[in-house]
């Protein structure tokens, strides 16, 4: 009878035994199953961050596309005193046309610090091009000419409201360029100071 009861305490506590393990064993389950979901949701994290910056880095270049563009056609128009036909839309370049005449006001510095503007409801923009997925628009505005030191009168030459054959002379243009992708919601917008010889030997990019 010894032996029986015995034996049957054994078995129990083996039973009992089975239970922790079982216990242990699920425990371990719901560790490693956690572990498993902290780590895909980590990797979906680092997915959606790395695809949003690489938005971000598309849609800025397709903004300083617009904006090196608008240097050359600022360097190009200074000395013509309006916008060169080559990039107006009807030949294919970006200024549209009914905008173009105004653009080269703006160029040659008759129109200084314009309130016109690129987006937005009342948008009338200097630039309208098309980068890789990206409707891009663009303002150039003409900020002021500055005298260089020691250089000769832009009035004495009589050059005063025309910008043009005054090496001694820094014109100053504000740039502001938008990219959007209409498909990710993504907007990007890039604004540049340039100052620009009025001989229109180059522009040089300023801090802004």
């Amino acid at each position: 009878m010894k032996s029986c009861g015995r034996l049957e305490r054994l078995r129990r506590r083996a039973l009992d035994e089975h239970g922790v393990s079982f216990i242990t064993v699920m425990m371990i389950m719901l560790m490693v199953g956690a572990l498993g979901v902290a780590a895909l949701t980590m990797t979906g994290l680092e997915n959606s961050t790395a695809g949003a910056m690489r938005m971000v880095e598309e849609g800025t270049d397709a903004a300083e596309s617009c904006v090196g563009m608008s240097v050359n056609i600022i360097q190009q128009g200074i000395d013509l005193g309006t916008v060169p036909a080559a990039f107006v839309d009807s030949q294919g370049g970006p200024v549209p046309a009914i905008n173009a005449a105004f653009l080269g006001q703006e160029i040659n510095g008759t129109l200084a610090n314009n309130p016109d503007v690129a987006v937005g409801s009342v948008k009338s923009p200097n630039l309208v091009m098309k980068v890789n997925n990206y409707d891009v628009n663009g303002d150039i505005d003409f900020q002021f000419r500055k005298q260089k030191a020691g250089g000769t009168s832009s009035i004495a030459a009589g050059y005063e409201g025309t910008g043009t054959g005054a090496s001694s002379v820094d014109m100053f243009y504000r740039v502001d360029c938008t990219a959007s992708n209409a498909a990710t919601g993504t907007t990007s917008r890039v604004i540049a100071v340039y100052d620009c010889l009025a001989a229109g030997d180059g522009c040089t990019r300023r801090s802004y």
